[in-house]
């Protein structure tokens, strides 16, 4: 008799604690949706149905005013993407490497460029984008940021392009540039998400 009494015990003990660990385990691991579901979004999305045959993608850095706004840029872009659970993305020093074999710059690449050089990565497309705007205005006495991205996937086989989404905004005036444009990337990558899933 004590022994079923201790081995119900062990179970009930068990149960609770596999029970506890489940809940934790959902409540700890918010899906994409969650993330890109909240967003507000005015953003300008194109998908052609060869997006479904996509898995593997590169993401070059964005043609931009400068270098370093242009790279900025892109690895926001990646970590939205990213969030998306969508693609395998190749890193960019493998990329680089890859690129730098090859004596191809990775910025500023026109389409057929482009890919080529996803090709070459083993990718099945790459992702270029410009950014046309990244700068504060004047207005009312403040200075506004205002951010202006458009991003295109590309096709590696065909040069063809498989998606593409567009987004400018004035942003708020406690906005610093680099936050703005973190908003402008997110709300571009929950418009294109809505589209992909």
């Amino acid at each position: 008799m004590v022994k079923k009494s201790v081995l119900c015990a062990m179970y009930c003990r068990s149960l609770a604690l596999l029970l506890i660990l489940g809940f934790a385990g959902c409540a700890s691991a918010p899906g994409a949706g969650g993330h890109f579901g909240r967003a507000g979004t005015k953003a300008n999305v194109f998908v052609t149905p060869a997006h479904e045959n996509v898995q593997r993608v590169a993401v070059l850095p964005f043609k931009a005013a400068t270098e370093l706004i242009g790279a900025s840029v892109s690895d926001m872009f990646v970590t939205e993407l990213l969030r998306t659970h969508r693609y395998e993305l190749i890193e960019r020093s493998q990329l680089a490497n890859i690129l730098g074999e090859a004596e191809i710059a990775l910025s500023g690449l026109t389409t057929g460029q482009a890919a080529q050089v996803g090709k070459m990565a083993g990718a099945d497309a790459v992702i270029i984008g410009t950014v046309s705007e990244y700068e504060n205005v004047a207005q009312w006495g403040y200075a506004l940021p205002v951010v202006g991205i458009s991003v295109r996937m590309i096709d590696s086989e065909s040069g063809r392009i498989i998606w593409s989404v567009d987004h400018a905004e004035r942003g708020e005036r406690r906005s610093t540039l680099a936050q703005h444009s973190r908003t402008v990337v997110h709300e571009m990558t929950a418009a294109l998400y809505r589209q992909i899933r």
